[in-house]
């Protein structure tokens, strides 16, 4: 009991005699090791990859793209001017046109259609099975312009040309997806859609009608019926995903492109607003091996048309948190992360060598009353533990923080904090060890103050 009695007085003795010291070195070391852990992730791939997220396909890597971020206010500040709408239909057929790394997008939606067109098409034929399992009751709400009017919950779907093309759909009648119908002259012209199988005879190629879908009304025009048996994975990017079946959905496009300039924001932005769902449901096909540089293409593309860089998901956290910053920004901030660990490690070192000489005597008397080596090291090194274990605490909040904004508890991250903080540790044990090592007591008693 004396023993633990007498580390514990020698360890707040020599924190006390150097706290200023101390706490600076507590802040110096929880930047340096959340830093070293970032660029680590960075440029040597560390940490959660988001295995359940991605899908490798030959040699490229299927990675889910998010747009709706915490760039949601810039996004939609940018979808209030035509040249931002545009911007944004540009930047989505810039990204999706790649073919280094093509994107392709796909969702389930339910699609609104007005009741009476419904009646219209559909005649005595029941319709009940092409409405939305979630809602087979026909209810009233605004429908763009024409006000509020009773509608109907449709099955839907969406995908863009690259979707449309790479899950080999086809038609039996009429022509699917195409570059030419998927530009339109003007504004106001019908966008194609696709029907599933089911509606043969009931609706035909042609047939126009209006599709209400995420707060905007699309004129449409049928192009054609799909086959027999169409489907399409729900989640592409995942190995373990449902397929729908299309033979009894409206197939609605992404990626509408209109030529004519549009004078007023209300006339494009729908289009607009399109191309903004298809990036945020769309996975992109990334080579292997070259996440890294693709982030850093979507960060430049965003650049030129004003619109934040889309978050590819499946990279690691330092990618993820760096993919904002220019390669140069990066360079400077590996930089200052190795001078800050380098000046840290240093200035833990001169401490503790500075404190073993200021105290050489006074363990020189320890030593002459019996007291053992390990009884003066505990205290040292226990001074040095206190010192790194905020770190440890800070790494794990801001790592466990950046995490749930992704979904996932980057365990993986948090290890490699700590593991680093361990070496660091051992590494400060065995350069107190070396500094005691071979002890002359009488030489330290000899020593003045």
């Amino acid at each position: 009991m004396r023993k633990i009695r007498f580390m514990a007085e020698e360890f707040f003795r020599s924190f006390h005699k150097s706290l200023l010291k101390n706490l600076l070195l507590m802040v110096m070391f929880s930047i340096s090791l959340v830093m070293t852990v970032i660029m680590g992730s960075y440029y040597f791939g560390l940490g959660e990859r988001h295995h359940e997220s991605t899908q490798q396909v030959g040699d490229r890597t299927w990675c889910p793209l998010d747009l709706m971020t915490e760039n949601d206010e810039e996004i939609e500040e940018s979808l209030m001017t035509a040249t931002g709408c545009r911007n944004m239909m540009d930047y989505y057929e810039t990204l999706r046109s790649s073919k280094n790394c093509p994107i392709i997008s796909v969702q389930i939606p339910g699609i609104t259609m007005k009741e009476e067109d419904v009646k219209r098409f559909f005649g005595d034929k029941s319709y009940m099975n092409f409405l939305l399992e979630t809602r087979r009751e026909a209810f009233m709400a605004e429908f763009g312009d024409e006000g509020i009017c009773s509608q109907l919950e449709m099955q839907g779907a969406r995908v863009d040309l690259g979707a449309y093309r790479y899950f080999g759909l086809g038609t039996q009648e009429g022509e699917g997806f195409t570059e030419q119908n998927l530009k339109l002259e003007h504004w106001s012209d019908p966008i194609p859609i696709l029907l599933g199988s089911d509606y043969k005879g009931i609706m035909k190629p042609g047939d126009e009608f209006s599709l209400w879908c995420w707060g905007y009304v699309y004129p449409c025009r049928v192009a054609g019926i799909l086959e027999k048996g169409a489907m399409i994975p729900e989640y592409p990017a995942s190995e373990n995903t449902d397929f729908c079946q299309l033979d009894s959905r409206l197939l609605l496009p992404f990626g509408i492109q209109v030529s004519e300039p549009a004078e007023r924001v209300d006339e494009i932005k729908k289009y607009a607003y399109l191309s903004y769902l298809s990036l945020d449901a769309g996975i992109a096909q990334i080579p292997e091996g070259k996440v890294k540089e693709q982030v850093a293409v979507f960060r430049d593309v965003g650049k030129k048309f004003e619109l934040p860089p889309v978050q590819v998901i499946g990279t690691t956290m330092g990618v993820d948190l760096l993919r904002n910053e220019s390669v140069t920004s990066i360079r400077i901030l590996l930089i200052l992360s190795i001078t800050l660990s380098c000046f840290t490690l240093y200035g833990i070192f001169i401490t503790f060598y500075d404190k073993i000489q200021s105290n050489s005597r006074v363990y020189g008397i320890y030593l002459m009353n019996g007291c053992s080596l390990g009884m003066i090291l505990i205290p040292l090194l226990l001074e040095i533990a206190v010192i790194f274990l905020p770190a440890v605490f800070v790494s794990r909040w801001m790592f466990i923080r950046e995490g749930v904004n992704v979904y996932y508890m980057p365990e993986d991250i948090i290890r490699v904090a700590y593991v680093i903080a361990g070496l660091v540790f051992v590494v400060g044990i065995g350069v107190v060890a070396f500094l005691m090592r071979g002890v002359d007591t009488e030489h330290l008693i000899r020593q003045k103050d």
